[in-house]
């Protein structure tokens, strides 16, 4: 470090959060015997919290490791053969490398992040941090197992690419400026910076260490997420909601349910299965469909990593695409 630098290291303050929310959401879980004496719903909250958290930590860590290791190993080279130049062709190898990388939306926001550090192009990296938590196989695979029905499936499939892809080309127009101004750095392998860049430690500690110091970072707007998320699922009763609704409002209401609840991809199937009963076919996609791409937990880790237009742009797209899409398809008979 340079005698003119005036950093200062990095404190883990956002781990240290983390481990006393989580410490602290135990407690409560573990007493809700006692509690339920109370009549306040603590410990069924708690439950939510704690299932929600233990849920999405390990995803999260993933993704924050995998973002290292791009940002490590993989150099803009690398990333320019693998995305070409040509904006319609980088989204459609977006969808396809989507297509291929079994992550949650937690996962995919440090990659979407990563990836445009690197230089792949808003719309390309956007079509993916969608489509991935949407279409892969895990995805697949527990949708079919919760509804036995490869017709839903690829119904399922279908409308998530066709919203990731409308979403990713409308970053074509009016482009905005995503990543945060201490955020759009260069690698040091492309850089021509006359003062040099900062190069990433490429041995495997530099790595673990970096990846440390990102999920400190990005983990109390996971937990705030969370905590918004669990608030909403203990004073918003969406199955007793459902019952007479109109199609639009009934769509309208699951998607707000896949926004709010926050479940990982690969088990919102279930969650939708057991709501069948009570909701058509088109406003269980927009729950399937919708959920993935944006929720709670989405919006608060994306405010933590890029500027807040880009999120509410992003926001505004991904809801008016999923709603156009899927009322779409369910006006054409395709949901029924």
């Amino acid at each position: 470090m340079s005698s003119t630098d005036t950093r200062r290291p990095a404190r883990p303050w956002g781990a240290f959060i983390g481990v006393l929310f989580l410490i602290a959401l135990v407690a409560v879980w573990a007493a809700q015997g006692t509690l339920s004496g109370t009549g306040l719903p603590v410990g069924r909250a708690a439950t939510i919290a704690v299932g929600m958290t233990l849920q999405a930590i390990p995803f999260l860590l993933l993704g924050v490791f995998v973002a290292e290791l791009i940002e490590a190993f993989v150099s803009p080279a690398l990333i320019a053969r693998v995305f070409p130049t040509n904006p319609l062709a980088s989204v459609a190898t977006a969808l396809i490398v989507a297509f291929l990388l079994p992550v949650c939306d937690c996962s995919a926001v440090p990659i979407f992040r990563s990836l445009l550090r690197k230089g792949v192009p808003l719309s390309a990296a956007t079509t993916l941090m969608l489509a991935s938590p949407a279409i892969n196989p895990l995805v697949i695979a527990s949708t079919y197992y919760a509804f036995g029905s490869w017709s839903l499936v690829a119904t399922r499939i279908g409308l998530s690419a066709i919203v990731a892809l409308s979403v990713g080309l409308s970053m074509l127009v009016a482009s905005p400026r995503a990543l945060r101004a201490d955020s759009a750095f260069h690698d040091g392998d492309a850089c021509g910076c006359a003062g040099g860049c900062a190069v990433p430690d490429r041995s495997f500690s530099g790595v673990l260490g970096a990846t440390g110091q990102s999920f400190g970072r990005i983990l109390p707007y996971l937990l705030g997420g969370v905590a918004a998320s669990t608030l909403a699922q203990v004073l918003w009763p969406v199955s007793s909601l459902l019952a007479g609704l109109p199609a639009p409002a009934a769509l309208a209401l699951m998607m707000g349910a896949g926004f709010a609840l926050s479940l990982c991809s690969s088990s919102d199937a279930v969650i939708a299965r057991s709501l069948a009963s009570l909701a058509p076919t088109g406003a269980l996609m927009g729950f399937m469909v919708y959920g993935p791409m944006m929720d709670v937990k989405n919006v608060a880790l994306l405010a933590s990593q890029f500027r807040g237009a880009f999120v509410v742009r992003l926001f505004v797209t991904v809801s008016v695409a999923a709603a156009t899409v899927i009322g779409c398809a369910w006006w054409a008979g395709v949901l029924s």
